[in-house]
């Protein structure tokens, strides 16, 4: 049997004999991440599992989505029903697909039904930077963040002087297109950013013959118009009152029936209004409202294009957040308000409900030593209320290393389909839901010099009150609280440059199951691994990725699906200044293999495209 901790501690004593003792200094270019504290903090002294992904990673690397960006991080692996926008799941070191927490300039864009965010139909155009925090994190997000966060930052402006310009066209295989433009600068008192991009292919059929109930060997195609917009005006000095608007309009196609087209009509739209004030030396308040929606539609052409369903959900958010710079460490205290709504074509018992949640996280840095802490109050009008909490230690032994131990709790709780779906085909909701419970234990060890990057993290999740299928026993399936988990693992990655080429990686080692009956957890790999090689030479940047997953369990099918690996390559040219030509080969050696049993993904693909940029 796989043993994580085994591994960890023969990594770890590996590691630890290359060690030189002095403090950790700031290398240059140490990233920023906010998500994995709510406050902005250097990346080398996050005491988290936790990825930041720069725009400059995004673009170089040619990726087409989302999900192709997210799936070559380490412990997270992403499953489609078919090809662009078609359903996705994301797993975060191995909890279930609703169990991370997905934001989109901090505002939670997502499915009060399904639980999960439509991450398929954000466009890589519109995003800045992603940042990954991996690990229990109610905390400080509230429900849902038993495995994590992923906060998407859409592109801002804010440079002095004349506005700056950026535009991009791309064409490829499968009838892809994609054009995008933006806009940003500064003037006076304002900032200001305009992004707009469409996105458009053929596709291909997303089921395949062992599909045997919906099989359509037609394309299946997709197109998303999407747009974001950032206006700061600064009213005073540390005073700023900030606009932000995101919305995306997408169709795809997708195998249901037969024969004919059946196709998704999804609107996903963030919208917040922030006033950022810095009252003092120590004292900075950030008061936000934030407006939020997602809503899809189905239709088909076997009703004669009529719409089939509607599920949309509706969010109202307050926060207030105050942060508290002193002698004795750094303070965060807030609070939040959320009002959810839900619209459908099904008659749900109940539409509405409100969380009202207190927090305060702590940051000390003393010595060699490093803490941080936060707890979390939520309270629920549906199942009442939920406390949560996290505390890291870390500890900087050596010069570029670092030693981290961290306990947390989270929770998920339950959607509105899980409590309040109407009975049909022998199913309903059951409104005596609780909430899942998580509580999860990690070591880390970390270490960081003149640009080249290490982690190795050990991972122990328990999730109890899983919420499963079961059955009232008069012949109707509903949803109950019925199972328990236990999620090991261990997480490597590191990033080096050796002999002029750029390296980056990552392993991770995964032992999910159900405690009750010893079953694998569905879709997550027992093994996964990434790796990257580039090299730049002035005007051309050229590299190669390769991706592998073993093999998983399908329980929707009761089948195995197979492992696979999956080369990409990609090439830059700097032709003129501020453009950049741009080539990508996916799926390099045309592998077949499957995500999700069932459904296709994509073969050799080959696309090319110019960016410009000031």
């Amino acid at each position: 049997m796989f043993q994580p901790q085994t591994c960890a501690f023969a990594v770890a004593l590996a590691c630890a004999g290359a060690a030189h003792a002095a403090d950790v200094p700031e290398f240059a270019g140490d990233p920023v991440i906010v998500t994995a504290s709510r406050i902005a903090q250097p990346l080398s002294k996050t005491l988290a599992d936790a990825t930041v992904i720069t725009r400059d990673e995004i673009e170089q690397s040619g990726a087409q989505t989302l999900q192709q960006v997210l799936s070559r991080q380490a412990a997270i692996s992403i499953t489609a029903n078919g090809g662009p926008g078609t359903n996705s799941s994301i797993f975060m070191r191995g909890t279930n697909s609703n169990h991370t927490v997905v934001l989109v300039d901090g505002v939670r864009i997502s499915s009060a039904t399904s639980g999960t965010t439509a991450m398929q139909n954000i466009p890589l155009a519109q995003i800045d930077h992603i940042e990954i925090l991996r690990g229990p994190a109610s905390s400080l997000y509230g429900a849902d963040a038993i495995g994590g966060v992923i906060q998407i930052f859409t592109r801002k402006g804010g440079g002095e002087g004349e506005p700056r310009v950026n535009a991009a066209v791309e064409a490829g295989s499968r009838g892809t297109g994609k054009l995008t433009a933006g806009v940003d600068g500064k003037t006076g008192n304002t900032a200001y950013s305009l992004q707009v991009s469409h996105d458009q292919s053929d596709g291909f059929s997303a089921t395949n013959a062992l599909n045997q109930y919906s099989y359509n060997p037609d394309k299946d195609g997709y197109r998303n118009d999407s747009y974001s917009a950032n206006v700061t005006q600064t009213l005073a000095p540390g005073h700023d009152l900030t606009l932000r608007l995101f919305q995306t309009f997408a169709r795809a196609d997708f195998d249901q029936n037969p024969v004919g087209q059946d196709w998704t009509d999804t609107r996903l739209t963030g919208q917040s209004l922030e006033s950022r004030n810095r009252f003092s030396d120590i004292w900075t308040s950030t008061l936000r409202f934030s407006h939020s929606q997602d809503k899809q539609e189905t239709f088909a052409d076997a009703t004669g294009g009529q719409r089939n369903s509607l599920y949309q959900t509706t969010q109202n958010e307050w926060t207030w957040q105050n942060d508290l710079t002193t002698a004795w460490g750094k303070f965060v205290l807030g609070a939040t308000h959320n009002d959810q709504k839900v619209s459908s074509s099904s008659a749900y018992t109940q539409t509405t409900r409100t969380q009202n949640a207190g927090f305060a996280t702590y940051q000390l840095e003393l010595g060699n030593s490093l803490l941080q802490a936060s707890v979390r109050r939520d309270h629920d009008d549906q199942f009442g209320g939920k406390t949560t909490g996290k505390v890291d230690y870390g500890y900087r032994f050596a010069e570029g290393w670092l030693v981290r131990a961290g306990y947390g709790t989270a929770y998920k709780a339950p959607t509105f389909n899980d409590l309040y779906y109407p009975l049909a085909f022998g199913y309903q909701g059951n409104p005596n839901l609780k909430p899942e419970s998580a509580i999860n234990t990690e070591l880390g060890l970390e270490y960081r010099h003149q640009g080249s990057t290490f982690r190795l993290t050990g991972f122990h999740n328990q999730v109890s009150n899983l919420i499963s299928y079961g059955s009232l026993g008069n012949g109707i399936g509903t949803m109950l609280n019925v199972n328990r988990a236990t999620i090991r693992g261990v997480s490597l990655e590191g990033q080096t440059k050796l002999a002029e080429f750029d390296l980056g990686g990552n392993l991770t080692l995964l032992d999910a199951r159900d405690d009750k009956t010893g079953q694998w957890l569905a879709f997550r790999p027992r093994q996964s691994a990434n790796f990257t090689a580039s090299r730049d030479w002035g005007r051309w940047t050229a590299g190669v990725e390769q991706q592998v997953a073993s093999v998983r369990y399908d329980n929707i099918s009761n089948v195995t699906l197979h492992g696979y690996g999956v080369t990409n390559a990609y090439v830059d040219y700097r032709f003129a200044k501020n453009w950049t030509a741009t080539a990508r080969v996916d799926n390099l050696f045309d592998r077949e293999y499957q995500t999700t049993y069932g459904y296709n993904t994509g073969g050799l693909g080959a696309f090319i495209g110019v960016r410009y940029s000031q």
